[in-house]
C-alpha cells in the first residue's frame, strides 16, 4: 500500500472518530443532560425574584409606633455578568472598594443570581446608577422595606436591632435567603418568628446583560406577607421623661414596672446607640469602634450588668431575720458609734446612729446594725431567703442574655475562698457589698415582694392578659414590717428627696462601692404605698450617694407616671 493510501486511511479514520465524538457528545448534551441544560438556560433567562416582607411594627402600650418600616433603595449585582467598567464605576458611586463588591457577590454560589451589595443608598446615588443603566451590566436597583426606629437610641436596649443575615444563620434556618434582615438583639431577636413575615416571589425574564425585560405571567407570583404587629407594655412618654432626667449623667440603668402585673414600663440603659445605623449597614471599622467602646453603649445595663446592691439589700437581710424569727422588730444591738471592730478589722458606718431598733436601722440605713444582724442571722438563712425571692436567678423576662448575678452562700464562699472565708465576708453581704451582685431588673422584681405583700410577678415586655406570679414563701408579718420601714425611709429617713406630694412612697437608698471610681447611686421605690402602680429601680453609675442623686430622680419618675395615670382617668371620665 502506497503512502497516499495510508494517509487517506488515517484521515478517514480520524474523521469517523471525530464524528463519533461529536455525535456522542451531542447525545450526552441533548438526550442524557438535556433537561439539566434546559433548566440552566431557563435560570439564566428567567430569574426568581424575592420581594422581602415588611416586619411587624413594635408598639408601646398606647399603640405608638416605636419600630416600623420605611422604603429604601438597594443595589444588587450579578457576578457572572458584571464587567470591569461597570465594576469600576459602581465602586466610585457607592464609595466601596471593587474587591469588597466582588467578595460580597461571592456569597451567592450561583454566579447568575443577583446579590445585594448595598442597602439604603441615597437618592443621589440611585440617580447616578439610573443614568448609566444603558451601559451597566449585571446591576440592579430596587426598593425594599427597611426597619426604622423613630426614637433612635431611646429604645435600643429593649427593642434591639436587625441586620443582614449571615451565611451561618442561613445554615441554621433554611427559610431565610441571602439579603434578608434578621433580629440580632432585644425584642427583634426574641420575637423574630412573629415579626419577620414571609417573602413574596415573582418571576421575571432578563436579557444577556442581566437586565429585567418583563414579568413571566405563566408562573404564578406570591405576594409578601407582612410580619405581625407586637404590642408592648413600654410607656413611650415615661421613657422619654427618664431619658431627660438622666441627661446629665453618662452611665445609668433604670427599670420601671407595674408591680401588680409585671409589665415593664421602662427599660432604659445609658449610654445607648442609634439602631438605624445597623439598617444602613456598618462598615467593619465602624463596628470595631462601636464594639470596643469602653463605655459599652451596646451593653444593656438594666438586664446584663450586675452591681453590688449596697444598702438596697438591707431590707432583705431584715426580711430573712424576721422570717426565721432570729429577731423581732424591736431588736437592738450594740449602739452605732460610727465603727465596729471584728478581730483586727474595723468596719465603719457612714454616720453615728446610736441605738436603733430594726425599723430605725432600715430608715437610717445603719451599717453597724446590719453587720450585727447579718452575723446573728447567718449566711445560710440569708442566702436561703434571698434565693426564695429571686436573687441569684434569672427573672424570666422575654429578652435574651439576662444575667443571674451572684448570691453567695456557704458553699460559694468555700469554693471561692476555701475554708479561709470569715465573718468579714458575711458583714459585707449584710450591707449589700462584697461578692453579692444583682442586675437592676432583678432588684426591681425582688422589691415587688413588698409592693405586693408576698407575690412576685414574672416581668414581661410583650402585652398579655394573664400575669404569672411566684410566691416567695416569706412570712406576711415580716413583709409588712419591712414595708412600713420602707415608707419611713422616704418620709423621714435617707430617701426624703424621693417624696411625691400627696402620695406615700416606699423605698430604699443605696450607695454601691465601686473599685474603679466613684460610688454608684441607687434607689428602689414604689407608689402609692397602699396600691402600688409603679416600681422604679434606678442606678446612676459614679454619681455618689443614693439619697442625693438616685432618690430625687426616682421621685420625679414616679410623679410623672402617676400624673399621666390621673390624666388618663380624667379623660376616660369625660368621655363617659
Amino acid at each position: 500500500m502506497d503512502e497516499k493510501a495510508v494517509a487517506f486511511k488515517v484521515i478517514r479514520n480520524l474523521i469517523f472518530i471525530l464524528a463519533a465524538i461529536v455525535v456522542l457528545w451531542s447525545m450526552k448534551l441533548q438526550v442524557f443532560e438535556g433537561k439539566k441544560y434546559s433548566r440552566l438556560s431557563e435560570e439564566n433567562r428567567i430569574r426568581r425574584k424575592f420581594n422581602p416582607a415588611p416586619r411587624g411594627r413594635i408598639l408601646d402600650r398606647h399603640g405608638q409606633e416605636i419600630a416600623n418600616t420605611r422604603p429604601g433603595f438597594y443595589v444588587s449585582v450579578v457576578r457572572a455578568v458584571i464587567d470591569q467598567l461597570t465594576l469600576s464605576t459602581l465602586s466610585d458611586i457607592l464609595s466601596m472598594e471593587e474587591t469588597e463588591i466582588i467578595e460580597k457577590s461571592k456569597i451567592e454560589k450561583n454566579p447568575f443570581s443577583p446579590v445585594k451589595i448595598a442597602h439604603d443608598i441615597s437618592y443621589a446615588q440611585l440617580s447616578l446608577i439610573e443614568e448609566k443603566a444603558d451601559v451597566f451590566s449585571g446591576v440592579e436597583v430596587g426598593v425594599e422595606p427597611l426597619r426604622n426606629y423613630p426614637y433612635e437610641e431611646l429604645f435600643f436596649h429593649v427593642i434591639g436591632y436587625v441586620g443582614e443575615i449571615t451565611c451561618e444563620e442561613i445554615e441554621k434556618d433554611k427559610t431565610y435567603i441571602l439579603g434578608d434582615y434578621i433580629g440580632k438583639m432585644g425584642l427583634e431577636r426574641y420575637y423574630e418568628n412573629i415579626l419577620r413575615g414571609a417573602n413574596g416571589v415573582e418571576y421575571v425574564e432578563v436579557d444577556a446583560r442581566g437586565k429585567e425585560v418583563s414579568k413571566i405571567t405563566e408562573k404564578r407570583s406570591i405576594p409578601p406577607t407582612a410580619g405581625v404587629d407586637v404590642l408592648t407594655t413600654m410607656d413611650l412618654a415615661l421613657s422619654e421623661s427618664v431619658a431627660v432626667y438622666l441627661e446629665d449623667h453618662e452611665k445609668a440603668a433604670c427599670v420601671c414596672l407595674d408591680p401588680q402585673s409585671g409589665e415593664i414600663l421602662v427599660l432604659y440603659s445609658k449610654p445607648s446607640f442609634d439602631p438605624n445605623l445597623f439598617t444602613h449597614g456598618l462598615q467593619k471599622k465602624e463596628w470595631d469602634i462601636l464594639n470596643n467602646d469602653p463605655d459599652a453603649p451596646m451593653y444593656n445595663r438594666a438586664v446584663m450588668s450586675c452591681y453590688p446592691p449596697g444598702s438596697t439589700f438591707k431590707p432583705f437581710i431584715a426580711l430573712a431575720a424576721l422570717d426565721s424569727k432570729t429577731v423581732g422588730e424591736e431588736k437592738r444591738f450594740e449602739r452605732c458609734l460610727g465603727e465596729y471592730r471584728l478581730g483586727r478589722r474595723t468596719f465603719r458606718c457612714w454616720k453615728k446612729h446610736g441605738s436603733l431598733d430594726l425599723t430605725g436601722a432600715i430608715v437610717n440605713s445603719c451599717d453597724i446594725y446590719f453587720y450585727q444582724l447579718g452575723r446573728l442571722t447567718g449566711v445560710d438563712t440569708i442566702a436561703d431567703r434571698a434565693n426564695r425571692i429571686g436573687f441569684g436567678k434569672k427573672t424570666g423576662i422575654d429578652l435574651l442574655n439576662e444575667k443571674q448575678g451572684i448570691l453567695p452562700d456557704r458553699k460559694w464562699f468555700e469554693k471561692r475562698y476555701g475554708y479561709n472565708w470569715t465573718q468579714g465576708h458575711v458583714f459585707n453581704l449584710s450591707i449589700g457589698q462584697g461578692d453579692l451582685l444583682v442586675s437592676p431588673l432583678q432588684l426591681a422584681c425582688a422589691f415587688a415582694i413588698f409592693a405586693n405583700l408576698g407575690r412576685i410577678p414574672i416581668p414581661h415586655i410583650i402585652s398579655r392578659t394573664d400575669t404569672t406570679y411566684f410566691t416567695a414563701d416569706i412570712s406576711q408579718e415580716a413583709i409588712e414590717t419591712v414595708c412600713e420601714a420602707l415608707a419611713g425611709v422616704v418620709d423621714h429617713g435617707t430617701g426624703t428627696l424621693a417624696r411625691v406630694p400627696g402620695v406615700e412612697v416606699c423605698g430604699k437608698t443605696g450607695t454601691s462601692q465601686n473599685p474603679h471610681g466613684e460610688d454608684h447611686s441607687l434607689f428602689v421605690g414604689f407608689a402609692p404605698a397602699d396600691n402600688p402602680r409603679i416600681l422604679v429601680c434606678l442606678i446612676v453609675e459614679n454619681a455618689g450617694h443614693g439619697g442625693s442623686v438616685a432618690a430625687p430622680i426616682t421621685g420625679r419618675i414616679i410623679k410623672s407616671y402617676l400624673n399621666s395615670l390621673q390624666q388618663e382617668l380624667s379623660e376616660i371620665s369625660l368621655e363617659q
